[in-house]
């Protein structure tokens, strides 16, 4: 499991996330762990993470994932960029707030890690990033070394099914929470029982399992493999039988 160094309140914690569901998460910091409950916001009919127009809490502060010697900064978690506070050729002080990033319905400042300039910005406003995406490069006399090789020998692990959420007004089984489809099981006109594998989702290095809350037949697949999804995003629509 993957570790986060972040910066509340001028003190350092160590984080790592245990587990993660739709309702909750365990989260260990500093070798305690937390169970934390994720309240629904009773509208998964509208995605959450790109269409908030409420204000949302502030999550803490994260030195991003900083690739060393290469200048690359990377996503450390799952979201959405809210807003980038810089341009290309800005000079930045470490510690200085370069983007914003939206997840698990908290903001968190992404600060720079070292005195650099920006080079290049490879997202934009409102786009989606998985954990360890190339989100800006900088440069700069404190970025000299010979960049040190990624490896990530970790294979996503299975995580318990999440149950898909269903909306009776439409027959539609929806994103239990945001990810990547990894697998569709299922085409238009095939007749399926509750219980049935739908597809297969990663979300957080994990993939899971969606099943069927319904039986009927499926009237139209609304993704396909390697699309990113947002939680109550439509995934498959189907025609309840008597």
């Amino acid at each position: 499991m993957k570790t986060y160094n972040l910066i509340i309140g001028g003190q350092r914690y160590e984080a790592r996330v245990l587990e993660y569901s739709p309702d909750h998460a365990k989260i260990n910091i500093n070798g305690t762990d937390y169970l934390i409950q994720v309240e629904q916001d009773g509208r998964p009919d509208v995605p959450v993470l790109p269409a908030q127009e409420q204000a949302l809490p502030m999550g803490p502060n994260f030195s991003s994932d900083f690739v060393s010697g290469s200048g690359e900064i990377r996503s450390p978690l799952p979201g959405v960029i809210v807003s980038i506070k810089v341009k290309k050729g800005d000079k930045v002080k470490k510690g200085q707030t370069i983007m914003v990033l939206e997840a698990m319905k908290m903001e968190s400042d992404i600060a720079a890690p070292v005195d650099c300039v920006v080079e290049t910005i490879h997202v934009q406003e409102r786009a989606p990033v998985h954990e360890g995406d190339l989100l800006m490069t900088l440069s700069g006399l404190e970025i000299s070394e010979k960049p040190v090789a990624r490896q990530d020998t970790k294979k996503p692990v299975r995580t318990p099914e999440p149950q898909p959420v269903f909306q009776p007004k439409d027959n539609a089984v929806r994103a239990p929470l945001p990810g990547a489809i990894i697998e569709v099981k299922v085409s238009p006109g095939q007749m399926i029982k509750k219980g049935d594998l739908i597809l297969t989702l990663e979300a957080m290095k994990m993939e899971s399992e969606i099943h069927s809350s319904l039986s009927g037949r499926v009237v139209k697949v609304n993704v396909s493999k390697g699309d990113l999804v947002q939680e109550g995003d439509p995934l498959v629509e189907l025609e309840v039988l008597p």
